[in-house]
């Protein structure tokens, strides 16, 4: 008997139909028959535009024509426009963003039946980013799991390289817990929240675009949860056999705008939210490469205790919306802020 689908997989494509295939060639095995994987493509010229249709039909994938490129809209017209499936669920992979086990799909499928995620933002994985995929090997271990400006470290919760706040010494094994925002190279996302919670903004096109939704919850005092026991593998370092930049922010500023609308998202973030997306240190002294190094490898608590320009500009708000306050005021050192239950 086929399996039940609770989510689709979708993927953003412009221009970038190689790297696609790749994840489908090496990973299409490992996605149960019955879920469907859908390409959006923004916006890419002819010749890609053909060859991404081409790829889709051979994969079996839905292949979708954008109406507009900014990543929140994407995800508002699979929702809410999309008549060709009914999808409740959707699971947004980056094209360079891996499942490591391969019953990754299948776990992902059971969330929706065991966990009341319709009362819940984003919902994030494990994620083993870049460095910390040679740490693959080592089972239930935890590396990239949230990104948190708003708390003390340097803006992750991640295990390599050193310099986050988190212990993860003190989290339950495999229990899933609530975080201020998800490494969102891999993200579930509810229908039903979404569109009772998310106001679309475009002026996010890509960069802090879905950061910017996770703060939506939070401030409507919607938590945003990990799934620890799922894992996937960030390798950025795949892009550059395909002769694109390994970061995505880095480059010159108009090869960036091509790929990804626009630059100005921390102006953007300041003036929406009120307060800086930035994790260095208040003391420029300690944002020294050098300097950096040394405290981290020598004294890493002292180090990650040092308060950041984020923190300091929230702390000088007004109106400290919802539930960014609780994650403002917590300490990832002594594990997470809270578990949720079944």
């Amino acid at each position: 008997m086929e399996m039940k689908a609770n989510y689709g997989i979708f993927f953003a494509s412009k221009n970038n139909y190689d790297l696609l295939e790749n994840w489908l060639l090496n990973y299409i095995d490992y996605v149960p028959t019955g879920i469907n994987i859908l390409n959006l493509d923004l916006g890419s010229c002819e010749s890609q535009k053909i060859r991404g249709k081409q790829i889709c039909e051979k994969y079996n994938l839905i292949f979708i024509k954008a109406r507009k490129t900014e990543f929140q809209d994407n995800i508002h017209q699979i929702f809410e426009e999309l008549n060709i499936i009914e999808i409740n669920n959707l699971l947004y992979l980056h094209q360079d963003c891996f499942p490591i086990d391969k019953n990754t799909f299948l776990k992902i499928n059971l969330i929706p039946e065991e966990y009341d995620i319709e009362n819940h933002g984003l919902i994030g994985f494990n994620i083993y980013h870049d460095i910390e995929i040679s740490k693959i090997d080592i089972l239930n271990k935890y590396m990239t799991t949230s990104r948190a400006v708003l708390q003390k470290g340097n803006g992750y919760y991640m295990s390599h390289p050193k310099g986050s706040r988190v212990n993860y010494d003190n989290f339950i094994e495999n229990k899933p817990f609530v975080v201020e925002n998800i490494m969102w190279t891999a993200m579930l996302l509810n229908k039903k929240s979404f569109l009772k919670n998310i106001n679309i903004d475009l002026r996010f096109n890509f960069f802090l675009a879905a950061d910017d939704m996770a703060y939506q919850y939070l401030s409507k005092n919607i938590f945003n949860v990990v799934f620890p026991n799922i894992r996937f593998k960030h390798d950025q370092n795949i892009k550059t056999k395909f002769s694109l930049p390994k970061d995505s922010p880095l480059g010159k500023k108009e090869d960036i705008i091509i790929r990804y609308g626009r630059t100005d998202h921390h102006i953007i973030w300041n003036q929406k939210w009120g307060f800086k997306y930035d994790v260095s240190k208040v003391f420029n002294l300690y944002n020294n490469k050098i300097i950096k190094k040394f405290f981290i490898t020598f004294f890493p608590k002292f180090y990650s205790n040092l308060e950041t320009i984020g923190r300091i500009s929230f702390s000088n708000k007004e109106n400290k919306l919802g539930y960014m306050n609780l994650f403002y005021k917590h300490d990832p050192a002594n594990g997470p802020l809270r578990y949720i239950k079944k």
